[in-house]
């Protein structure tokens, strides 16, 4: 038990460096080099978790906007700049607390969390916010997959967590905010 648990916390210190490399070297470059490091961290987290499509979404007036996305497909079923109403995505669930942050067959759970009927083609999703330092509320990282995703649990959900505050720091870069070092 013991050694699963340094297993455990040496697999998570090991993701952290990688993420701590793609916000170091982006604090040093301009805006294109964090647009591409944001690019490159959604890579890694769709890569390492296994997963179909790896988004940022901002929270604009009511709507889920897509401002980043890492897909596995040549051709991505959501596209930057496409929005949602926010009342009727998973995104704002989990913000709200009304949904977990990893569900691992969003089509067999779509009816118990009354999820509009497009989402009966999703397997796999997980999600958490993005907050800046100050703890105002940017919007999510959420990834998911068409097929059911039990090879995920809650170290991944640490995962993710880990990767929205890199992102956090990289889109207050981006957006000029002050950033603690």
């Amino acid at each position: 038990m013991e050694t699963e648990k340094r297993s455990q916390d040496s697999d998570l210190g090991c993701w952290a460096g990688q993420l701590s490399m793609l916000t170091a070297e982006a604090d040093t470059h301009g805006r294109a080099h964090l647009e591409r490091s944001i690019g490159m961290l959604l890579r890694v987290v769709r890569e390492q978790l296994k997963l179909e499509v790896v988004f940022v979404g901002e929270f604009v007036d009511g709507e889920r906007v897509f401002r980043h996305i890492s897909a596995r497909a040549q051709e991505p079923v959501i596209q930057v700049g496409q929005s949602h109403p926010l009342d009727k995505t998973i995104c704002q669930r989990i913000v709200e607390g009304r949904m977990p942050r990893l569900i691992g067959n969003v089509a067999q759970e779509r009816t118990r969390y009354a999820l509009p009927e497009y989402y009966e083609v999703l397997g796999g999703h997980i999600g958490v916010p993005v907050r800046f330092d100050d703890g105002s509320l940017y919007g999510v990282l959420c990834g998911f997959s068409f097929t059911a995703c039990d090879h995920l649990d809650e170290r991944d959900v640490r995962r993710l967590e880990m990767a929205a505050s890199a992102a956090a720091r990289l889109l207050a870069q981006a957006e000029g905010r002050d950033v603690d070092r």
